[in-house]
């Protein structure tokens, strides 16, 4: 089915929501994929929290096995940076903190907190690791959606980055684990004076995006 193209709507509230005008700015509508951040910290304390926050959300049998890395000392960063394309290098070595969202190809051995009663589907996992690398990366994409929203509720800005060699970053990180990196998150509060990011771009409005059958 073709549906034509739409200009975007403004990025304003939308009545009805169960959350107010506020959470959506804050959520989506002014939130950013910022190159430019403020000097000021971000602590490990509240990446944990975040991630303690969006563990909640669903993935398929209740997998969760998303993963995150906070590369803070200089080898860390040097790794992400050098590993990242060289369009993305730059944007990076500005961000305050960069965070390497990874896959735990071994997270069926936590199923006894995620899944307990489930220590059939451990094994069959266990025999099927091609099987078990599909549902962890699905799963850790998922996650990774819960992430930049949650970084976002915590006042943080962040931008998401595909582009760089994930197997010179899981040799350079996580040679000695179960972990792979699928995406890197530059990381940090929004600066004072502008929004960090260049001028927003269109979006398709639900009259193209979402058909009923």
């Amino acid at each position: 089915m073709t549906i034509a193209a739409e200009t975007a709507h403004l990025a304003t509230p939308i009545d009805g929501l169960a959350i107010d005008d506020t959470t959506q700015r804050r959520l989506f509508l002014d939130a950013r994929s910022n190159t430019e951040f403020s000097e000021r910290d971000v602590p490990d304390t509240l990446i944990r929290s975040v991630f303690d926050l969006v563990k909640w959300g669903p993935t398929s049998n209740n997998t969760t096995p998303m993963r995150v890395a906070i590369a803070r000392s200089e080898d860390a960063r040097a790794a992400v940076i050098s590993n990242a394309a060289q369009s993305n290098r730059a944007k990076l070595a500005k961000s305050p903190v960069l965070l390497v969202v990874a896959r735990d190809n071994r997270f069926h051995d936590h199923f006894s907190v995620t899944s307990p009663g489930s220590e059939a589907t451990a094994a069959r996992l266990e025999a099927a690791p091609e099987r078990r690398a599909a549902l962890a990366t699905t799963g850790s994409w998922l996650q990774g959606g819960y992430l930049i929203v949650g970084l976002r509720a915590a006042g943080l800005a962040v931008r998401p980055y595909g582009g760089f060699d994930a197997e010179g970053l899981d040799e350079a990180l996580f040679a000695d684990s179960s972990w792979s990196s699928i995406m890197l998150l530059g990381v940090g509060y929004p600066p004072p004076s502008d929004s960090g990011a260049g001028l927003r771009r269109g979006r398709v409005s639900a009259n193209v995006g979402v058909v009923s059958f």
